[in-house]
């Protein structure tokens, strides 16, 4: 109970350490640049663009619509014949942008696969019994609009390649491959 208790405390610190150490507001700072965004002494208002928090990102492609790129997030075995893929599309436009105006979302994942140079061999979305890919995106998913604050995180699931196989690239509809990624473990 107790070492629950400071790991707890811990990974608090770090995680308030690192907010702060990495540029990060304070809630007394949130507070002062609202109190102070605009006054009746005729100071205009300042308006502040707030980006959705970066995730570590393993590689950066343009995406086929302007000013969208794709940032591949993870490339790992979630299983012992399963790899999981994370990616997400974001955006810079204030405005946002919509994904998929006419299409399927499923759309996003359906033609992803997986390249096994080693072998030549491709491996394509998990399709679940109702032959749709195993993806966190639905057909129904209506929200396929980003902006720079919501990026739209996707995740696929792959069969996986023999255990020797290291390296694996990664093709993703509308964006150039991701070549000879490491496949982690």
């Amino acid at each position: 109970m107790v070492l629950n208790r400071l790991f707890a405390a811990f990974t608090l610190s770090v995680i308030a350490s690192v907010q702060f150490s990495c540029g990060g507001a304070s809630i007394a700072d949130l507070a002062d640049s609202e109190s102070n965004a605009g006054s009746a002494a005729g100071r205009p208002a300042q308006a502040v663009i707030a980006l959705a928090p970066e995730l570590e990102v393993l590689a950066v492609s343009a995406y086929t619509i302007d000013g969208v790129s794709i940032e591949l997030l993870s490339l790992s075995r979630t299983g012992v014949d399963v790899i999981t893929v994370r990616w997400q599309y974001r955006t810079r436009i204030i405005e946002g942008i919509h994904l998929d105006p006419d299409d399927d979302p499923l759309d996003l994942a359906r033609d992803a696969y997986l390249y096994d140079r080693v072998h030549q061999k491709k491996y394509m979305v998990i399709k679940d019994n109702t032959g749709q890919p195993v993806t966190n995106i639905h057909s129904d998913d209506t929200s396929l609009t980003i902006t720079p604050e919501t990026p739209l995180v996707v995740s696929a699931k792959f069969p996986a390649p023999p255990d020797n196989i290291k390296r694996i690239s990664v093709y993703l509809p509308g964006v150039r491959p991701f070549e000879d990624l490491v496949l982690s473990q």
